[in-house]
């Protein structure tokens, strides 16, 4: 039993983190995903009794499989002819095109959800002074986590200003930056303690 124990923890196939980041927008099943990996790690060209041995499907399973992936575009057929023969390769190409397509699909979703979150907050559409100033401190490396955090953190103080929210962020990073790390800079220069809530 130990023998076979050992056997499940060895790590025979490998697959990036990123894919594995962004697969779940493709919707693919649990065979789908296992005869993809096994295109990844193996070999790609559909050598059944290969894949039976290493996924234990069935070869029904196999073809039903490879084919669902063919006419969801995930895999296409490319053939060749070397030295007279003629050999068909699975490519993986339009399974990659698709990975980087749900990856900055999910990565608007995502934009597009900080920005819900300020409107529902504030009760109004932003302004594009807004919109910029939450583009800012995207692009000088501000989590959108901690952004979120800090409008939350506003808002329970009864404070739901891009003002105060900036010193937020700007005081909790300051805590957290370690000393040869570039220091993140306020947005709005200025001295707080002495502006209203504008």
């Amino acid at each position: 039993m130990n023998d076979l124990k050992s056997l499940y923890k060895q790590k025979n196939y490998q697959i990036n983190s990123l894919v594995l980041k962004s697969i779940k927008g493709l919707n693919l099943s649990l065979a789908e995903f296992l005869l993809i990996l096994y295109f990844i790690n193996e070999e790609a060209s559909l050598n059944l009794e290969g894949i039976k041995e290493s996924l234990g499907l069935t070869e029904e399973e196999i073809l039903n499989t490879y084919s669902d992936l063919i006419s969801k575009g995930i895999i296409e057929i490319i053939v060749s002819k070397e030295n007279g023969k003629v050999t068909e390769k699975i490519s993986l190409e339009l399974f990659y095109d698709k990975l980087v397509l749900s990856s900055s699909k999910e990565n608007n979703k995502v934009s597009e959800d900080i920005y819900s979150k300020f409107e529902n907050e504030f009760g109004r559409t932003l302004s594009p002074i807004e919109y910029e100033t939450i583009n800012n401190w995207l692009n000088n490396g501000v989590s959108e986590e901690t952004i979120v955090s800090a409008l939350k953190e506003a808002v329970i103080q009864e404070v739901p200003k891009l003002r105060y929210i900036d010193k937020i962020i700007y005081e909790w990073t300051k805590k957290t930056k370690k000393p040869e790390d570039e220091e993140y800079k306020e947005l709005f220069d200025y001295d707080w303690l002495g502006v209203s809530n504008e």
